[in-house]
């Protein structure tokens, strides 16, 4: 079994040190594995946010309630609520990467992916 057993070290200024903590923790990472996956060219993506998911839940939820009626209007909506879940699937999937190269979550907020 391979094991880490050689160290880089790095000096940073404090803001960098904070800087590089929270786009960790927003990608669910340590600090040596952000930095890890920045100087190894390895995507690096937020982890998606729990509103997200709340209303994805929710949106199935109506979707359910929903799909008991038989009409064509009803149908034609549910279908339109389909495709609406379907982009908060993909984007809770780390699918949204823009043609730029980034991973845009949300709220916004971007973050390099190096693929």
């Amino acid at each position: 079994m391979r094991e880490r057993n050689r160290q880089i070290n790095i000096r940073v200024y404090q803001t960098e040190k904070d800087k590089i903590h929270s786009k960790a923790k927003r990608c669910g990472m340590t600090d040596a594995e952000y930095i890890r996956s920045c100087a190894l060219n390895k995507p690096v993506r937020e982890m998606p946010r729990e509103e997200l998911k709340t209303a994805y839940v929710k949106l199935s939820s109506l979707i359910r309630s929903l799909e008991q009626y038989t009409d064509d209007f009803t149908k034609k909506e549910v279908g339109t609520l389909k495709s609406v879940q379907d982009i908060l699937l993909g984007i809770y999937h780390g699918k949204e990467v823009d043609a730029d190269g980034c991973d845009e979550d949300m709220g916004g907020k971007r973050i390099a992916s190096h693929a």
